[in-house]
């Protein structure tokens, strides 16, 4: 009995040790890294769709903030209706953190139907909506869609329409239904002006966006629509020095068309014009932080001129900007106009309360589901305590956009938690950063056993796991040439934007090299028999780079080193080659090696289908490196310049503005042997695809060591990031020799000219070119004999 009741009590002392323990155990994870964070759960939902927010948090002390931070974070993306977490011991790190979710995923959506809709067709409402089958099933999303339809209807003059949904369970989804009540159709059938004496009813009607019914505009009536007009009439009149006018009132009036069964509006503006005043100039005061002329640098409103509202609204502008390019965003400014009716002047005084200057509490990063919030924030040159600067975000914007990982990229400053202190808030829009390029290109042939076509494909991913790296594999297949490549880069080093890059590539080629032929006479004949051999090759190179982001330019600095090994194999007992080249690397391995160096200074708004600014580079690079090992010695350098202006620029609703930007470039690379030389295989060409466009017919019999390659386009984006059309002419000149640059004349040229559709996705950057080619012979323009050449060609970004 004694020997069972001490047995009891020795479990339970047992068990109440191990409970405490387990107590003293329970918040082991507090203060420790997190190590890796798994989701258990996942069906619809993907594991890079997670990757930027939990890759954020790794090697992070765990502690509440982070922890309700990453709650906070997954509850946003309204993926999932519920998330348990549950913390371990990281089995693959010591001492580390292992964070498990349990998440229940949110339903997907099975289909989306229309109902209801008589007169506009299921297409239209689609394209308006952004939800699409088999995406989460989000509630808010729904109701920004079923907005999206009613505004849609409400443009095509359904002013009466309703657009409410439901939503079905099924098997395997959600079903969402949209409800459509179209309602009447009204329209515009006239529009009056009233009370203006000064501008003609033509000029006002050219001004708004309401129209009247006719044969190529649906005139349909929108209310919001109806109050921009009456700005946009206000606007003009402004801009022409009528400070006073006003739009007394809009009259309507409804006529209903049984015919037609629509509603046909009569809208009447009522319009009080007042008097045309000229500008008499800024008065400032409480300036004190900068003189008036360093606030007022260039008057786009002169004293004396007629006055202009918009005119002036960007004087002030530059005034309020002086403050905030420094770090001055607290100020007040107080513009106040002074009318003189008698003299028909208009004066402002501008009363400015100046603070001290603001600075930036936190950077918040948001809408980066895939990309760390650190690969984001070191692009933008400000961190926490700086003092807020305009241009240095303005520079991050920049530095963002040229990565390509995202869309859009909008800035947000926000009131932090004192008066001189900003948080800035950074919305990113993420794109895919998985490329793929095809290509294909039509070569003669005189076999027919011979398939003509050379076929090239790539695909890359600029943004592994979300760290800002960069993978990509590509090939090249055809009957004459195979090849394969690997390669990686990224951007950073540690903290320091130093990139680094590697490329691993192998080749086979079946080549034509002419060789010595001896006649029957012995006579050498070096000009008209060409041998067959093959190229094997292997190559890796290597590269780094520095950037540097003033703030007028982005400033590189790169070098880098290439080795390679390459064999060519034929009959030497038959063939003798010309090219030292090809019979040097005879049926066994030979080295070539290169180093180069080069600096570019890059001040475009985007590296990619810029609008605005220019680009310069200089690259040099030395072939041959070992002497007695090496068959080839010369010297390159690469210079390259172009630059963008934008011509014009006219909106035509709210999304899409007709643009068009001239581009100009110009090239000059040479090529300075020494020691063995040159082979003519190395020597530079015109590949008629991104210099000469269209004479990829000559690359064989024109060669030299030094080209000049110009480039003029006028580009019109069509659809803004997706499609533009562009036209070019193109100018290019190869030399025997650098020296022989000094006599160029414009019988070595080859020109080109024609259309092009450009395909700005920077996920399929591919351009197609349509070419004129032509010659001026002694001053007479000659057609080649097959003047219209197609190249599909790559939208290549000089970096």
């Amino acid at each position: 009995m004694h020997r069972r009741v001490l047995l009891c009590f020795l479990i339970l002392l047992t068990s109440f040790f191990c409970l405490f323990a387990e107590d003293e155990d329970d918040e082991w994870f507090w203060n420790h890294p997190i190590t890796r964070i798994e989701f258990n759960g996942l069906k619809n939902v993907r594991k890079s769709d997670l990757a930027g927010i939990s890759g954020t948090f790794i090697n992070e002390e765990f502690d509440e903030e982070v922890y309700n931070d990453i709650l906070d974070r997954l509850y946003a993306l309204d993926f999932f209706d519920d998330i348990t977490p549950y913390a371990k011991h990281d089995p693959k790190n010591d001492g580390g953190v292992l964070l498990v979710f349990e998440v229940v995923e949110r339903p997907v959506i099975k289909s989306i139907n229309f109902v209801g809709n008589k007169r506009v067709r299921n297409g239209e409402l689609r394209e308006q909506i952004k939800l699409k089958s088999s995406d989460i099933y989000i509630e808010s999303k729904v109701l920004v869609d079923e907005r999206n339809i009613k505004n849609y209807l409400h443009k095509k003059g359904y002013t009466t329409s309703t657009v409410t949904y439901t939503t079905v369970e099924k098997e395997g989804g959600i079903e969402i239904n949209f409800i459509i009540q179209e309602g009447s159709n009204t329209v515009i059938r006239e529009i009056i002006f009233t009370g203006n004496t000064i501008v003609s009813k033509r000029t006002l009607k050219n001004k708004i966006q309401s129209k009247e019914v006719g044969l190529f505009k649906d005139g349909a009536y929108q209310p919001a629509t109806l109050e921009q007009d009456k700005l946009k009439i206000i606007e003009y009149y402004k801009n022409h020095g009528y400070a006073d006018v006003s739009i007394v009132d809009v009259k309507i009036d409804t006529i209903l068309n049984e015919e037609k069964q629509r509603n046909e509006l009569v809208i009447n503006f009522i319009i009080q014009e007042g008097v045309q005043y000229t500008y008499a100039g800024l008065k400032l005061s409480g300036n004190e932080v900068f003189s008036d002329s360093e606030l007022i640098r260039q008057r786009k409103l002169r004293v004396g001129s007629v006055y202009n509202e918009t005119k002036f609204q960007e004087d002030l502008r530059q005034i309020i900007s002086v403050y905030y390019e420094n770090g001055y965003m607290s100020n007040e400014f107080y513009p106040v106009p002074v009318k003189d009716s008698d003299r028909r002047e208009i004066s402002y005084e501008l009363t400015i309360r100046e603070h001290g200057r603001s600075h930036i509490e936190n950077v918040i990063i948001k809408g980066n589901n895939k990309t760390k919030d650190y690969v984001i924030k070191r692009e933008i040159p400000i961190e926490p305590g700086d003092i807020y600067s305009k241009d240095k975000i303005e520079n991050g914007l920049r530095n963002l956009m040229n990565l390509r990982y995202f869309s859009n990229i909008v800035p947000e400053p926000q009131q932090g938690s004192e008066e001189n202190l900003v948080d800035l808030v950074v919305n990113v829009e993420e794109t895919s950063t998985n490329t793929f390029n095809f290509g294909f290109t039509f070569a003669g042939t005189t076999d027919a056993n011979t398939i003509p076509i050379s076929l090239f494909f790539k695909v890359e991913n600029t943004n592994l796991f979300g760290e800002g790296k960069t993978i990509s594999a590509q090939t090249t297949i055809s009957n004459s040439e195979q090849s394969v490549g690997l390669g990686y880069s990224q951007n950073w080093i540690g903290d320091y934007p130093i990139a680094f890059s590697q490329q691993l590539s192998v080749a086979h080629q079946r080549l034509a090299a002419p060789y010595n032929y001896w006649d029957p006479n012995l006579g050498l004949n070096q000009y008209y028999y060409y041998m067959n051999y093959q190229n094997w090759s292997i190559s890796l190179s290597s590269g780094i780079s520095r950037r540097w982001t003033p703030d007028y330019a982005v400033l590189t600095v790169a070098g880098g080193i290439s080795n390679s090994i390459t064999r060519n194999k034929y009959d030497e007992s038959i063939f003798v080659p010309i090219d030292h080249g090809v019979a040097m690397n005879a049926n066994h391995w030979g080295m070539q090696n290169s180093i180069f160096g080069s600096f570019a200074v890059d001040n475009r708004d985007v590296n990619y289908d810029p609008t605005k600014g220019w680009f310069g580079s200089q690259r040099f690079s030395v072939y041959g490196l070992i002497p007695k090992l090496e068959n080839e010695f010369y010297f390159r350098t690469d210079t390259k310049l172009e630059g963008y202006l934008k011509l014009f620029e006219v909106p035509f609703t709210d999304n899409y503005s007709l643009r068009m930007v001239f581009a100009a470039y110009t090239g000059l690379s040479m090529e300075f042997p020494f020691g063995r030389g040159i082979s003519d295989s190395s020597k530079i060409y015109i590949d008629g695809m991104f210099n000469g466009r269209g004479w990829n017919n000559i690359y064989k019999q024109v060669r030299g060591m030094a080209m000049l390659s110009n480039s003029l386009e006028l580009r019109v984006p069509v659809i803004p990031g997706i499609l533009g059309v562009n036209f070019f002419w193109d100018a290019a000149a190869i030399k025997p020799k650098p020296a022989d640059l000094s006599d160029m004349h414009l019988n070595d040229f080859y020109f080109s000219y024609g259309p092009s559709l450009k395909i700005l996705m920077p996920q399929l950057p591919l351009n197609f070119v349509f070419a004129w080619k032509y010659r001026i012979i002694d001053g007479v323009h000659k057609f080649d004999d097959n003047p219209f050449q197609f190249v599909l060609s790559f939208n290549i970004v000089n970096q």
